[in-house]
């Protein structure tokens, strides 16, 4: 089992209502697909919980209800510090520290995978290896952050 931290744009696609765009409908059926897979082990942090209750209540319901029961870390002081270390090293902007944490607790806990529709932030490939080199510098292997899509079709 392949064993896979998730952000919440996970859960936030694969509730959502089906969108009118293609490019968006598209991500919601690879996210549908992902996570029918059974190859995959997903793991999230209690972050994830904070984040996808906010917005709209009846949707915050459908992404809890999707995520219910699954393996969930604890964000510990020794992540925070990673993700401030990510943030002062100008890696990645204050504004996603959140991000930043997701990807700490993925290193340190060595899960392989950090699964994402996270374009501007965390799969992005002009962050990814500055996001390695901090990781690896702290000691940690850092996770292949990437969308579902990339993630499935390297299996």
């Amino acid at each position: 089992m392949n064993r896979v931290y998730i952000d919440a744009t996970i859960p936030s696609y694969l509730v959502a209502r089906q969108s009118n765009n293609p490019k968006i409908a598209e991500m919601q059926r690879v996210t549908y697909q992902f996570w029918s897979d059974d190859r995959f082990e997903f793991i999230l942090s209690d972050y994830i919980i904070d984040e996808i209750e906010d917005g709209n209540k009846t949707q915050a319901a459908k992404r809890l209800q999707a995520i219910k029961g699954l393996p969930r870390l604890l964000v510990k002081k020794i992540d925070l510090d990673l993700a401030k270390r990510l943030i002062t090293s100008k890696t990645m902007p204050e504004k996603a520290f959140i991000d930043a944490v997701h990807v700490a607790v993925a290193a340190r806990n060595a899960i392989p995978y950090l699964a994402t529709w996270n374009f501007r932030h965390l799969a992005n490939p002009h962050t990814r290896p500055k996001i390695e080199r901090i990781c690896s510098n702290t000691g940690y292997t850092p996770p292949c952050i990437d969308t579902p899509k990339a993630i499935l079709e390297k299996f």
